[in-house]
């Protein structure tokens, strides 16, 4: 029965791959043109709309962000040179 089982389960799994296979669309002849930006001269009012505000805010919070992982880095490395990782885990009782 157990063989019998097995062949079952291939061959259901084949079809299914077959059927899968078949079913899927066919990749279109002529792929979509993507439409290119259009670029206009950047006006002295750009610099303060939203968008350029939002996006400016962001650099300067991820540049802080490298920033303050930096400054823990050295705080971890100065703590660890002052006190070696091995004396925290030794117990003296």
């Amino acid at each position: 029965m157990g063989f019998l089982f097995k062949g079952c389960a291939r061959a259901t799994v084949v079809s299914l791959c077959i059927l899968g296979c078949a079913s899927a669309p066919a990749l279109a002849k002529h792929p979509h043109r993507q439409r290119a930006a259009i670029s206009r001269p950047m006006t002295a009012l750009d610099i303060y709309s939203r968008r350029a505000l939002r996006r400016a805010r962001t650099i300067l919070q991820l540049k802080l962000f490298e920033l303050r992982e930096e400054r823990l880095d050295r705080v971890r490395r100065i703590i660890e040179k002052r006190l070696p990782l091995n004396s925290l885990f030794l117990h003296d009782r």
